[in-house]
């Protein structure tokens, strides 16, 4: 039998979360966007940024954190998360989560930020909506995902996931000095990420985009700001 699908997956069947790898794939400016602004935004969850805090990697190497963080999950799902290599980087990543002070709520919604705020972004300045399809095979994704690294249960579909982070986001959201610090430490990283004609404009862009978390990490709102990048945001990736 030959493959004839995406990697990890063999002959004529097709996993179930190939359709959401698709999507990442025809929108991949977007999609990584709104997956740097979906890590984030757990900035904003004072038991989490606690321990975010207490590694010291974010405010020292905020580019290289979110450079790592990028690379295991485009690396699981580029290569589908049952092969050989994705295996290894899981195994890595609940070695390197085991033991830390997060109860399973909150790896819950981690994971959950990864699946349902990139799909967000790129419903809200990407090309096109992702189709319900697409927001299911991604849930298929990241529930694989969270059963290989130990963290259950997690919502049985995607509607019912993005309703859970929205109600654990109200639950939790709160201003603290290590969700702060955090923040100005990261919003850097988008002059990095940005093309060139909007580089200068990252911190101020990042800032626009962070929504409910906002208040938690001390952004001013800037309505007529964030109308403005918003527009030249969706122009730029509707083009890419």
């Amino acid at each position: 039998m030959t493959d004839s699908g995406p990697r990890g997956t063999r002959g004529a069947e097709e996993a179930p979360w190939s359709t959401y790898q698709a999507l990442t794939r025809a929108c991949p400016r977007a999609w990584k966007l709104g997956l740097n602004l979906a890590f984030y935004r757990c900035f904003a969850v004072p038991s989490i940024a606690r321990v975010l805090m207490s590694t010291g990697r974010i405010t020292g190497e905020p580019l290289a954190r979110a450079k790592a963080t990028g690379a295991a999950l485009f690396q699981v799902l580029e290569q589908g998360p049952d092969s050989e290599t994705s295996l290894r980087v899981l195994d890595r990543l609940r070695r390197v989560h085991d033991g830390l002070p997060v109860d399973n709520d909150a790896y819950v919604y981690v994971l959950g930020l990864f699946c349902v705020h990139p799909l967000r972004f790129i419903a809200a300045y990407g090309p096109r909506r992702p189709t319900a399809a697409e927001e299911e095979s991604a849930h298929a994704f990241y529930s694989l995902l969270a059963h290989r690294l130990g963290v259950e249960p997690v919502p049985a579909t995607y509607g019912e996931l993005a309703d859970a982070q929205d109600a654990y986001e109200e639950r939790f959201f709160r201003q603290t000095p290590e969700g702060l610090a955090l923040w100005a430490a990261s919003r850097q990283v988008f002059e990095e990420r940005l093309p060139r004609p909007l580089s200068g404009l990252g911190p101020l862009l990042a800032e626009a985009f962070m929504g409910t978390a906002a208040p938690a990490l001390g952004i001013p709102d800037r309505p007529r700001t964030r109308a403005v990048t918003g527009r030249l945001l969706r122009r730029y990736l509707s083009r890419t």
